[in-house]
């Protein structure tokens, strides 16, 4: 069961698009359950189209056997206001490219929308956070600087356009939960190499709270992708 509604969210100056998947039971009960956010949620929301170019989240939800509220949050128009939201580590030399902006995204989906979403929706404090390729980005600041986040699902996370500093916040993460998948196939040598230096510092800081979980021969497309995101899910 798939509902979509739009925000109008002043903080973060535009308006937010959420598609929210239920249980099939949701409203014939009083239950809490647990709450995924997915980051760039038009990738996982909508309509696999000719191309194959997105995944159909909502298939994959509904032949889980556990159920769980998620709530994916559409990424701005603008390619240079979607960096800034989700990549505080931004390297590149954009000036239309604000990283700053990146932590008032978040003070905003932690301090206004999940307490606005837990008005409308019935979710436990065992809330996780979901993103891929540019939207995997986000979840190590989300889980190094907020507690409200217990674990975290990171797919393919783009270290083409990240700094070091993305290791000074995995440094911090502590008595979290995380499923890391990364293909390598088709992927920068420097990239797999901050694959391996994520990798190390998480298995020293979360031990068996760690999944780690990459594919030499292939890369990242999407059927790869969706097998990933079921082995993921088993985490919340």
């Amino acid at each position: 069961m798939i509902e979509v509604f739009k925000l109008t969210a002043e903080k973060i100056k535009r308006v937010l698009k959420l598609a929210v998947h239920l249980p099939t039971e949701y409203y014939g009960t009083n239950k809490k359950y647990p709450l995924l956010i997915v980051l760039d949620g038009g990738l996982f929301f909508s309509f696999l189209n000719e191309d194959n170019k997105v995944i159909d989240l909502k298939t994959i939800l509904d032949n889980y056997d556990k159920d769980i509220i998620t709530i994916g949050l559409f990424k701005p128009r603008l390619e240079e206001w979607n960096i800034s939201e989700l990549n505080p580590y931004y390297s590149q030399d954009d000036e239309k490219v604000d990283t700053s902006y990146s932590y008032v995204y978040y003070d905003y989906i932690v301090n206004d929308l999940i307490p606005l979403l837990n008005q409308k929706y019935r979710f436990s404090n065992d809330i996780s956070v979901m993103g891929m390729g540019l939207g995997a980005i986000s979840v190590i600041p989300l889980l190094s600087k907020y507690d409200v986040f217990k674990k975290g699902l990171i797919y393919s996370l783009d270290f083409d356009e990240v700094n070091d500093l993305i290791f000074d916040d995995s440094i911090n993460i502590k008595e979290k939960e995380i499923y890391l998948y990364q293909g390598e196939k088709d992927i920068s040598i420097e990239s797999i190499d901050k694959f391996s230096k994520l990798e190390r510092i998480l298995t020293d800081n979360l031990d068996d709270k760690f999944i780690v979980d990459y594919d030499k021969d292939n890369g990242n497309e999407i059927e790869n992708i969706k097998e990933h995101i079921e082995k993921g899910l088993e985490i919340i």
